[in-house]
């Protein structure tokens, strides 16, 4: 039966926070290692490298990721061995077998400095230590300890972010099955390592869903729980995240496809000790978890720290781990177990598709939940429900144009869309680029700019005379507002891969040849650029990165640089290697995709409606909205060049269309139009030059311990020489620079928690503070030194379980009604009860992208009774994809005495929304363009994602008949 659409005025957290003044202690099992053992470790990992000095802690994260997989039990709480402490960071239920524990932590310090010269030295460590004589003592955690920084936000003893999290799954493994209509599910534990954060309980055995095709799939509910804090709130947040664990089931003659370099994780379970000489008692209730990956030079795959050299090769198992092609080559037979070893191997886009769709929706994420909160200490309560913030969000009708004529409202959005873009272009004609593979394609491109722009009739055609484009031709249309020039050529070998031998395919100096070729075939390849230096677009289909072997070869960099020579922004469109459905839905998708694809290039134009954020006299009318994006580049990259580069992008509403949304330039010390910015940052990807680039980044030189998501493990393993420190002084400088061009008007500065804090670690909520600023190296100041009128937000998304999951909430409202509903809901958000200066806040969108039309009811376990066309049934959604609006936290970090937060809340909320478009936009609207500026910083698949699309069932094809390298 079809749900009645529903208003909701408040929204339900998966969060849990402490009762004020309750106590809750949970007994662990700590292993003291003394300081004088952990300086013996601190010295012996130094050996060999080039900055020893910079070095001031042991990184453990092979040791935790060997505890994982063989010893799940243990909880480790650091990544790093802090020589400066005798605190335990290795904890249990229950004491560890000192047989257990000396093999384990001898395989480590061995592979600490595996290399044959320092194999004395580690013998010499290992006799130091005496691991046996070290015992397990009992100590009670207290769970719910904290204090608060400066900021008032609260600040949990760290090894909590660990045991908190592990406390409450070992609670929950205690309640009977999680029961739904139809079957119940049984939960496990899951081994966790600090890097993976929180705990994890899956349900098992898994579930089985045959598809239409007879075809099994398997997959499991996913629980993950995570420790957080919330910005100004004295009281941390536990967050629940409900999910799904698809499991591997698609294989060929090959086997399973491993992409590389990525490993794919196995959940390991066995009815015996995995290490010899262990008790039978310590046989594991929690899946292990171990990592398989193809290895290059062995030509096979093989498990993570395995190897002739690896830590796994130096243990003697009592029950082995099985074979890696065994268990590829049959993951669903280990699924019920073989030989005393239950095994399935996690499944991963890159391996094709899989018959169960990612996520759960409300229907299923709500009961689980519910279920969840009957393991709740008493200690620790639902986070209250959060209310509207709605008092700046009152309903205004305009007054309607009695001059003019209605037109209806596509006329009226594509006119208004002529009329932008010719302001934009200060009256020049449109002039685009269209380079096409395929005449479908090509047909859809020329009929989504004629649709987008509301372009009538037959264009004019004539054509281009190139010799290189013989069938090219030049549509033109003209508009009382806009004259538009479309000029139409194949792309030929241009979209090819590029020229890399064999050979020479891991050899920087040959890869930057081939771009290099590449980007002058595209200027021959063009016609010249305007005199008058305007920049233009170009759209350019090519083919999906699948077709490019290696990845290097993907021509993508290399064109976006061409381009940029010739004076053109660009758009790709990628060719998909099959097309599936009703020739309807094939045409409307195809017309979707490239309208999208247009839009985005008239973006890198300059061209995006600014939203009116309708809030009335109390924001100044001049305020501009200013956002700073941060862009790390790695060495693996097409470039082999680490960098570091700050973008921040300016939009003023009431300026003229050319100057209305413009880039700072660092170098010149000046803002310039968007399209511009983007064609100087294309330059700072320009190729280096130097002779000796051939080698592919050492281990200590590559992007190593600093490139942590916080900085704070970056700070603790290496001293303030490090790079990390460096780059963090270069943003200083730039935000101190890009503040004070700033100071002539009202400004609002958005920044982003999780792109921004490692490299400006003032916005960590351990050091954040109302209303003051800190910019790094520098003295902490009130925010309004660096601005009259400056207002600061930071913005936080769902990534890492930041910000809970949620639905939206609604009480039977009397004995009449049914009873409590939940659904999505659009809206800001802020605490029941709250005091008037309340900094942080909740904004929520509209369901998007495939799960559009999913309802919120949908179960992957529980059939369903439905009504459609007047008929009703009954269904299961197993095969549906779900997809949640995540909730994007908003804390006012900095506003004016006097100031209402909730107002700058409601104007962020605001800036995410798009004239003409649903859903919100994921981030306020400076954030996202500057955000999408960093396709020209980072313009290649291999710094980008290099998943395929969801339901990509080639790749597992192609890599049985030997298209991709295993």
């Amino acid at each position: 039966m079809r749900r009645p659409v529903i208003r909701y005025d408040a929204i339900r957290l998966a969060g849990y926070v402490p009762i004020p003044g309750a106590e809750w202690t949970v007994p662990y099992y700590t292993l003291p290692f003394p300081q004088p053992h952990r300086k013996r470790l601190l010295d012996l990992y130094r050996l060999g490298l080039k900055r020893p000095d910079d070095c001031l802690a042991v990184p453990v994260g092979r040791l935790n990721a060997l505890l994982q997989a063989l010893a799940p039990e243990v909880v480790s709480v650091a990544k790093w061995l802090d020589v400066s402490r005798d605190e335990p960071w290795l904890y249990a239920r229950r004491p560890v077998p000192q047989d257990v524990f000396s093999t384990l932590m001898h395989t480590w310090v061995r592979d600490l400095r595996p290399e044959p010269e320092h194999r004395q030295a580690v013998r010499e460590v290992l006799g130091e230590l005496r691991l046996g004589e070290l015992r397990w003592e009992r100590r009670e955690v207290p769970m719910l300890s904290r204090t608060s920084t400066q900021g008032g936000t609260a600040e949990p003893d760290g090894r909590l972010y660990q045991l908190l999290p592990d406390a409450l799954a070992d609670l929950a493994l205690g309640l009977d099955s999680f029961s739904y209509a139809g079957g119940s599910l049984g939960f496990r534990g899951v081994a966790r390592r600090p890097s993976d954060r929180g705990a994890e309980l899956i349900s098992w055995p898994p579930d089985r869903h045959e598809d239409r095709d007879g075809r099994t799939w398997w997959f499991s509910a996913l629980l993950t729980l995570t420790l957080q804090t919330v910005p100004f709130s004295p009281e941390f947040r536990v967050h629940l995240r409900c999910g799904v664990r698809r499991w591997a089931t698609r294989t060929g003659p090959n086997g399973l496809y491993l992409p590389p370099p990525r490993a794919a994780s196995v959940y390991l379970l066995a009815n015996a000790p995995w290490i010899t000489d262990s008790p039978e008692s310590w046989a594991s209730a929690r899946f292990s978890v171990g990592r398989l990956r193809y290895d290059r030079t062995l030509r096979a795959r093989r498990w993570e720290a395995g190897g002739p050299d690896g830590m796994l090769s130096r243990l003697r198992f009592r029950q082995p781990l099985p074979m890696p092609d065994d268990l590829t080559g049959n993951p669903t037979d280990w699924l019920t177990g073989t030989g005393g070893v239950t095994a399935a191997v996690v499944h991963s886009a890159p391996m094709g598709s899989h018959g169960v769709k990612a996520g759960l929706m409300p229907g299923d994420r709500v009961p689980l939940t519910e279920w969840f909160e009957h393991a709740l200490p008493e200690g620790l309560v639902r986070a209250p429900d959060q209310v509207r913030a709605s008092r700046y969000f009152k309903v205004r009708r305009q007054a309607k144009q009695r001059d003019e004529e209605p037109l209806p409202p596509d006329t009226r959005e594509t006119t208004a869309r002529r009329r932008e873009m010719a302001e934009l272009l200060e009256g020049e004609p449109l002039r685009a680029e269209f380079l096409w593979l395929t005449e479908p394609i090509r047909d859809a491109g020329v009929q989504a700019l004629a649709t987008l722009l509301g372009l009538k009739g037959e264009p004019m055609r004539k054509p281009t005379g190139e010799p290189v484009a013989p069938d090219g031709e030049t549509l033109l249309w003209r508009t009382p507002e806009l004259a538009v020039e479309l000029r139409l050529a194949r792309i030929g070998g241009l979209a090819d891969s590029l020229d890399i031998l064999p050979g020479d395919r891991g050899r920087t100096r040959a890869l930057h040849t081939a771009i290099t070729s590449r980007r002058d075939q595209v200027v021959r390849r063009l016609p010249d650029a305007p005199a008058d230096g305007r920049v233009s677009l170009a759209l350019l289909e090519i083919h999906h990165k699948d077709a490019y072997t290696p990845r290097s070869a993907d021509p993508k960099f290399a064109l976006r640089l061409g381009f940029r020579d010739a004076g053109r922004v660009t758009q790709f469109v990628v060719n998909p290697r099959r097309v599936t459905g009703k020739p309807t839905d094939v045409e409307k998708s195809r017309a979707k995709k490239l309208e999208a694809c247009w839009t985005d290039g008239f973006r890198q134009l300059g061209h995006r409606a600014v939203p009116g954020h309708g809030l009335g006299p109390a924001v100044p009318a001049d305020t501009q909205y200013t956002a700073l994006w941060l862009v790390k580049r790695r060495r693996d990259g097409p470039t082999r060049q680490a960098d570091l580069v700050p973008i921040a992008v300016r939009i003023r509403p009431g300026e003229p269309a050319p100057e209305r949304i413009a880039g700072w330039d660092s170098r010149t010390g000046e803002w310039v139009p968007y399209p511009t910015l983007l064609m100087r940052l294309a330059e700072s990807a320009e190729l280096p030059t130097a002779d000796d680039l051939d080698e592919e980044p050492s281990g200590d030189e590559a992007d190593g311990p600093d490139e942590t998501e916080d900085g704070g493990d970056a700070e603790q393993g290496w001293d303030w020489n490090s790079r990390a420190e460096q780059r963090r002084r270069a943003v200083a400088d730039a935000v101190q620079e890009t503040l004070f061009s700033l100071r002539d008007r009202p400004t609002l500065l958005l920044v982003h928690a999780q792109n921004a804090r490692q490299l400006w670690p003032w916005l960590q909520n351990g050091h954040i503070e109302p209303d003051m600023i800190q910019i790094h190296g520098r003295l902490t100041q009130r925010l309004a030194l660096q601005g009259p009128e400056l207002r600061l937000v930071r913005v936080r998304d769902n990534a890492d379980t930041e910000t809970p999951q949620w639905w939206g909430h609604k009480q039977p409202a009397g004995d009449g009604e049914e009873g409590e509903k939940f659904g999505i809901a659009t809206g800001l958000w802020r605490p029941p009860d709250c005091d008037p200066q309340n900094r942080v806040f909740g904004s929520t969108g509209e369901k998007a992208g495939p799960g559009t039309n999913v309802s919120v009811m949908a179960s992957r376990w529980a059939f369903r009774a439905y009504t459609r066309a007047g008929k009703t049934g009954s269904t299961i959604d197993t095969d549906k994809p779900a997809w949640n609006p995540g909730l994007l936290e908003i804390a006012v970090a900095g506003c004016l005495p006097g100031d209402d937060p909730e107002l700058w809340a409601a104007l962020t909320h605001r800036l995410r929304q798009s004239p003409g478009r649903t859903p919100l936009l994921a981030l306020p609207l400076p954030l996202h363009l500057a955000r999408k500026a960093a396709e020209y910083v980072l313009p290649t698949t291999r710094d980008q994602s290099a998943e395929p699309d969801e339901d990509d069932g080639a790749v597992q094809l192609c890599f049985d008949l030997g298209v991709i390298a295993p």
